[in-house]
C-alpha cells in the first residue's frame, strides 16, 4: 500500500491488502457455496483483529470507520453462518445419537432445519443478488485501508495493541466466570478469539510478544470449548422455532441433556 515506509508498516499493510482480497473472493463465492460465508466471516474477523492492533497508531477515527463497515458486513452474514452451524451441530448430534429412536428423530428434524436455512439464503439473495453490494463494500474498504498512514506503524505499536486485547480478554473472562450467562460466555469467546488471531498475526509478522499473552494453544482450547456451547445454543434456538410436526418431538431428549449439562471451561491463567 502506498505510503508505508517503515518495515513493520509495509508488512502489515501487505497483510491487510491480502486479507481484504480474500474477503472479496469469499463474498463472490458465497452465494453458490455455503463455505464462502464462513470464509468471509473469518476474513472479517482477522481484519478487525488487525485493525484493533493498529488503531492507536494509525488514527482512531479513520480506523473506526473501516472497522464499523466490516462489523456491519459481518452482521449481515451472521444469520447465514449461524444457520450452517445449526446444520453441522444437528449432524453431529445425529452421528452420536444414543438410540435408534433418537437417530430417527434427527432424520425427521434435519429437513426442517434445511428448509430454515434455504429460506435465509433465498432472502439474502433477494436483498443482494450475487452479493454484489457486499462485494462492492469490500472493495471500498480496501481503498480506505490503502489510504491509512501505515508508515507510522512500528513493532511496539502492535505490542501495545496486543496488551490492550489481553486486558480486555481478562476482564471479559472475570465477568463470564462470575455470571455464567450465555451472553457473557459469548463475549468471552469473541475476545479470546480476537486475542488468538492477534497472536497469530504477530507470529506471521515475526514480531515478538515479549511474553505479553498466554500460549496460543491455551487460547485455542478455550475458544473451542466456548464455541461448542454456542453451537448447541444456536441449535436449541432453531429447534425451538420449528413448528411441531406430528411425527417428531420438539427436540430429542438426549440433546436436552447435552444442552443443560455443564461443560468444563478451562480459563486462561
Amino acid at each position: 500500500m502506498p505510503g508505508a515506509s517503515s518495515r513493520t508498516g509495509k508488512r502489515v499493510a501487505a497483510l491487510a491488502a491480502d486479507e481484504i482480497q480474500v474477503l472479496a473472493e469469499a463474498l463472490a463465492a458465497a452465494p453458490a457455496a455455503p463455505a464462502g460465508v464462513h470464509e468471509a466471516r473469518k476474513s472479517i474477523r482477522r481484519l478487525r483483529s488487525l485493525l484493533a492492533l493498529v488503531r492507536a497508531a494509525l488514527g482512531k477515527a479513520d480506523v473506526r470507520t473501516i472497522d464499523d463497515a466490516l462489523k456491519t458486513l459481518a452482521k449481515g452474514l451472521s444469520a447465514l453462518r449461524d444457520g450452517q452451524v445449526v446444520l453441522d451441530a444437528a449432524d453431529h448430534c445425529a452421528r452420536h445419537a444414543g438410540s435408534a429412536d433418537e437417530a430417527a428423530t434427527w432424520d425427521a428434524l434435519r429437513p426442517l432445519l434445511v428448509h430454515q436455512q434455504e429460506h435465509r439464503v433465498a432472502n439474502a439473495l433477494a436483498d443482494d443478488p450475487g452479493f454484489m453490494r457486499r462485494q462492492a463494500r469490500a472493495h471500498r474498504e480496501a481503498e480506505r485501508l490503502r489510504a491509512l498512514p501505515w508508515h507510522r506503524l512500528h513493532a511496539n505499536d502492535l505490542r501495545h495493541g496486543l496488551a490492550r486485547s489481553v486486558r480486555r480478554q481478562q476482564r471479559s473472562q472475570e465477568v463470564a466466570l462470575a455470571s455464567g450467562s450465555l451472553d457473557d460466555l459469548h463475549d468471552l469467546r469473541r475476545k479470546s478469539r480476537r486475542l488468538r488471531m492477534q497472536l497469530n498475526t504477530l507470529k506471521r509478522l515475526r514480531v515478538s510478544t515479549h511474553g505479553v499473552a498466554a500460549a496460543t494453544r491455551d487460547i485455542a482450547e478455550l475458544v473451542d470449548q466456548l464455541g461448542a456451547l454456542q453451537d448447541l445454543a444456536l441449535l436449541q434456538r432453531s429447534l425451538s422455532a420449528l413448528e411441531p410436526a406430528p411425527h417428531t418431538h420438539a427436540w430429542p431428549v438426549a440433546t436436552r441433556r447435552r444442552m443443560t449439562r455443564p461443560s468444563p471451561i478451562h480459563p486462561l491463567a
